[in-house]
């Protein structure tokens, strides 16, 4: 026989599992609470935690900072958001198809990337590297699949039309995400809504190195189309494009500077460059202080967060009460 104590608490656990599955069938599975089983390992891409910082940026009173924390995607880079969002595209467009093969350029994040997520689906995948290309990630694209190329040709543009002509041989398919508007659609679509449910809606802004300038169009696109208020901010290299852009007002000098097709100037609101030097102390402060070992990219956006939120007023910090930044913290390399 169940005692009173022990049916009261069952009942009220019964209460509170219905409750959960009726909020879930108002908003939808983006509420469940955890999902054990995955069909797939692509399944894993996105997702990612905000992670609290606690000792960083402490001695800013009013403010609150968030590591979106893309390094624990399967590969470790947000890159694998902007290459499933190119595999779906690209299949759905007829453009890549069984059999097919996928020709990359370089030895970065998005290289490794397409390699394993090609390698999951079952596409050869080919990629040229210049003679400069470090031996351990041309290993590191081998051991995840790729028929990797060491070319002479150091001049980028030549080694994307060595691509062309080896894609054209092989009928095979180039990604490209710079101009690709699949790559800052997918951040709309997952990256956005995740920091925008995980903070309750309450984000004062969100700070991202540029990259191909995808995750920031996209993130900043639904930040602001659910808040105008949000902002949005680079981090940078001061010689980088994004941050020369930035940096002048002449709309002739602004015409002169060539950027990606998927990144949209008009969101950004600061820019902030920073040298390798302020990068790699707060890489290093990032462990010692908060136990995440993260890449150097993650050095520079904290840096210009931490920097952001010394130009913030009282009042635009007591209006948010407290002022939440998110850094997006794209790989671990």
């Amino acid at each position: 026989m169940i005692d009173p104590i022990s049916k009261g608490i069952d009942d009220l656990g019964n209460s509170l599992l219905q409750a959960l599955n009726n909020v879930q069938g108002i908003f939808g599975k983006e509420l469940s609470v955890a999902k054990p089983i995955h069909d797939n390992i692509l399944q894993l891409i996105g997702n990612t935690p905000l992670i609290r910082l606690n000792r960083i940026g402490s001695e800013y009173s009013g403010v609150q900072f968030y590591l979106k924390a893309e390094f624990l995607n399967p590969t470790g880079s947000a890159k694998d958001r902007t290459a499933i969002a190119m595999y779906i595209d690209a299949e759905r467009r007829g453009k890549l198809k069984k059999g097919m093969s996928v020709v990359l350029v370089g030895a970065g994040s998005s290289s490794i990337s397409f390699t394993w997520i090609g390698k999951v689906k079952g596409y050869p995948v080919y990629c040229l590297v210049p003679l400069h290309t470090a031996p351990e990630r041309i290993q590191l694209l081998r051991s995840y699949g790729a028929e990797v190329t060491v070319t002479g040709e150091g001049d980028l543009s030549r080694l994307y039309d060595l691509a062309e002509e080896k894609a054209k041989k092989l009928g095979g398919w180039i990604p490209d995400e710079a101009s690709n508007p699949a790559n800052p659609n997918f951040h709309f679509k997952t990256t956005g809504p995740e920091i925008w449910r995980d903070l309750q809606g309450k984000v004062g802004a969100v700070i991202s190195a540029p990259g191909s300038g995808g995750a920031i169009t996209g993130i900043g696109r639904y930040l602001k189309s659910q808040d105008r208020r949000v902002k949005v901010i680079i981090a940078g290299k001061q010689n980088s494009p994004f941050m020369e852009y930035g940096k002048t007002d002449n709309p002739k000098e602004r015409e002169r500077i060539q950027l990606p097709a998927v990144y949209d100037p008009k969101l950004i609101d600061h820019y902030f460059h920073v040298t390798q030097d302020e990068a790699l102390h707060l890489q290093a402060d990032l462990y010692e202080k908060e136990g995440i070992f993260a890449g150097l990219t993650t050095g520079t956006v904290i840096t210009g967060a931490l920097r952001f939120s010394e130009s913030l007023s009282e009042s635009e910090k007591n209006e948010r009460n407290p002022y939440n930044i998110v850094i997006l913290s794209p790989d671990r390399d």
